[in-house]
């Protein structure tokens, strides 16, 4: 049986590998995804809907890495909470960002099958605004 601390650290392993079939390895096939808070207005999403809204921004960072700060782990409730950071390479420069995950696992804790993802939405909205600003005009000078 896998530690809820393993595969914690196993889905943080995935996103440093920045492939969309290495994150979904470690998630249930019914795991539900909140981003949070709710002034975001992001509905949960299952991994079909995780996908949809995931993948098409992977290719505007380069070298994306998650740092774990701090991890709670609670085995008997099957359940980890970690502080991280990310960064990352754009078109427009460096990337940071700040998160807190709460991973609820599978019984046997091999998955996981909910995670509440709090995001510095102030710095998200802002930078993906920007990003995309960028992208539209590399578009348009393209054509």
């Amino acid at each position: 049986m896998a530690s809820c601390s393993q595969t914690a650290q196993a889905l943080v392993t995935a996103y440093n590998t920045w492939t969309l079939e290495n994150i979904m390895d470690v998630r249930a096939s019914n795991c539900i995804n909140y981003i949070l808070p709710h002034s975001l207005s992001q509905r949960p999403m299952n991994n079909e809907e995780y996908i949809a809204f995931f993948a098409p921004s992977m290719p505007l960072f380069r070298n994306f890495r998650l740092t774990i700060h701090d991890i709670v782990v609670d085995e008997s409730d099957r359940k980890v909470v970690m502080h991280l950071t990310s960064s990352a390479s754009t078109d427009i420069g460096k990337y940071y960002n700040e998160y807190m995950l709460k991973l609820h696992m599978t019984e046997d804790c091999r998955k996981v099958d909910k995670s509440d993802e709090f995001v510095d939405s102030g710095y998200s909205a802002k930078y993906m605004a920007k990003l995309l600003e960028n992208q539209s005009r590399a578009r348009k000078t393209r054509l």
